[in-house]
């Protein structure tokens, strides 16, 4: 016989959790484990760096297509300027919103303001997802943020898309973080 002991997390962290925002996310990510304090992380759609409020590494490479939101210079996360097998962890958070044109002035502080078709928006992020696996290293961690979306009266499950398009690059899906969240959906 053998005794298996666990040392209990405060607070747990919980398969599906209620966030104020992603900062407090990456926070319980990093309560995880998947995110050490002595990574070097990349963060290839930096933004407005919500995500690194409550928790940060020491080293955080910091990048954005919009110049005025990447405290490292500005980058395309499709076509990041690091050699393979650069980072210890990725993040990638990039435009996901699959409506195809703006509905919101809200929309622009995330690059979703420009009219697109839905599918060009995946492929967008896909070539992203491929691009960020590229830059970490093996045995690294790469989170990319999605979300499940009713479009062109269809589930489009970006979910299940996009970690398809990271094991086909070699990578292995270890777990998945829910973060509920309400939104209004369109009268139509």
């Amino acid at each position: 016989e053998s005794l298996c002991y666990a040392r209990r997390m405060e607070p747990p962290v919980l398969a599906i959790a209620q966030y104020r925002h992603n900062g407090e996310l990456i926070a319980a990510v990093a309560q995880l484990g998947y995110l050490r304090r002595e990574h070097r992380v990349l963060d290839a759609t930096y933004g407005r760096g919500i995500w690194w409020k409550v928790w940060r590494p020491d080293v955080l490479v910091a990048h954005d297509i919009d110049p005025a939101k990447a405290p490292d210079g500005p980058a395309d996360f499709t076509a990041l300027p690091y050699d393979d097998d650069e980072f210890d962890a990725v993040t990638l958070d990039p435009p996901f919103k699959l409506n195809g044109k703006p509905t919101h002035s809200a929309d622009e502080p995330y690059g979703v303001h420009v009219r697109t078709r839905w599918q060009d928006r995946m492929d967008l992020c896909r070539r992203g997802i491929i691009e960020c696996a590229r830059v970490v290293k093996p045995g690294g961690v790469l989170l990319v943020k999605c979300q499940d979306q009713v479009v062109s009266g269809a589930v489009r499950f970006q979910t299940l898309d996009f970690a398809n398009t990271g094991v086909a690059v070699g990578l292995t899906l270890v777990d998945r973080l829910d973060y509920l969240s309400y939104r209004a959906q369109p009268k139509t």
